[in-house]
């Protein structure tokens, strides 16, 4: 998409728009077919994004929840299985699928749960704009990455209202523009780049796997993390209750993080893990490839009063994460 057609417009939702007709039932599967073009149709262009989402609140506002469940339905992929086997290889194309319907349902989650809880304030509203290419961050050559080009372009949403509770924590959420209309891939990376390694080790620069199931600072064997950006819940999994465990393996060159492999997690959780734990700065030591666990817990708060973040750091093995 060029920046000419996809460029920053600070329209607001609030704005009067029509509401989209009544019709349809929410999706039960990643496969089930959605009208190829819907009406109406939307501009291929910041503009668009922003008058889809007017139509959603229109429809939130009015209480037709028919025409709600419609608008949020179109949100996926139409025939996203088709979609997924046309731009990946054949043996990823099951997990990629079962990865889409998992975090394209936390997104419509998330949208109705802003619709239902916010629609009801006259300032609220939501300001949409570019945020940049979704870009994975996989390695040329990576078994992940689409052999079809994908144009998805990530958007930031933000609540205008002055009362913070009248309006959710802002959020980045990735598109792709098909059949008039745009559709959800994911957050700040789209959904098939949480699947891979993030940057794989290569089998000559390959180190042995540190065995640190339990943290512990006094251990020689693992190096000491002397900085760290605090880790954040991400919001959008935070208002759609998704909590879980990221495991990862975290390849050092003796002072900062050089690779990291997930091998396992929530893709809704695994972009935020993945970008907290690049902010890792250590004491000299030997390069080594460490077995890292980010957990996400749904609980109050828990502020540490030294390092003051809203987690339980330790490092260099576990993290526990809190809203």
């Amino acid at each position: 998409m060029s920046g000419a057609r996809f460029r920053a417009v600070p329209l607001l939702i609030g704005l009067s728009v029509a509401a989209l007709s009544s019709g349809g039932q929410t999706s039960q599967s990643v496969a089930q077919a959605i009208p190829a073009v819907p009406t109406p149709a939307y501009a291929d262009s910041t503009s668009g994004l922003q008058a889809q989402f007017v139509d959603i609140l229109n429809a939130a506002r009015s209480k037709d929840e028919a025409a709600l469940t419609t608008a949020i339905d179109s949100l996926r992929i139409p025939n996203a299985d088709q979609w997924i086997a046309a731009h990946f290889e054949p043996r990823l194309v099951p997990q990629l699928v079962q990865n889409y319907g998992q975090a394209a349902s936390t997104f419509q989650s998330h949208v109705r749960w802003v619709m239902e809880n916010f629609a009801k304030f006259d300032d609220f509203a939501l300001q949409i704009g570019p945020f940049g290419a979704a870009e994975p961050q996989l390695a040329p050559g990576s078994e992940w990455l689409p052999h079809r080009p994908i144009d998805a372009r990530n958007c930031r949403f933000t609540s205008t209202a002055q009362d913070p509770k009248h309006g959710p924590p802002s959020w980045v959420s990735s598109f792709v523009y098909i059949d008039g209309r745009f559709r959800f891939v994911g957050g700040t990376y789209p959904f098939w780049a949480p699947v891979g390694p993030v940057a794989p080790v290569s089998p000559a620069t390959a180190v042995p796997v540190a065995e640190n199931s339990v943290a512990s600072q006094n251990n020689p064997t693992l190096p000491t993390v002397t900085s760290f950006e605090c880790p954040k819940y991400p919001p959008i999994a935070e208002s759609a209750r998704v909590s879980g465990m990221i495991q990862m393996q975290v390849t050092t060159d003796g002072h900062g993080v050089t690779d990291v492999k997930v091998t396992s997690g929530r893709p809704l959780l695994v972009p935020a893990a993945v970008q907290n734990v690049r902010t890792w700065k250590f004491a000299d030591h030997p390069p080594i490839t460490l077995n890292v666990t980010y957990s996400y817990v749904l609980e109050s708060a828990k502020r540490d009063p030294i390092t003051k973040c809203s987690a339980k750091m330790e490092l260099p093995t576990r993290v526990t994460v809190y809203p």
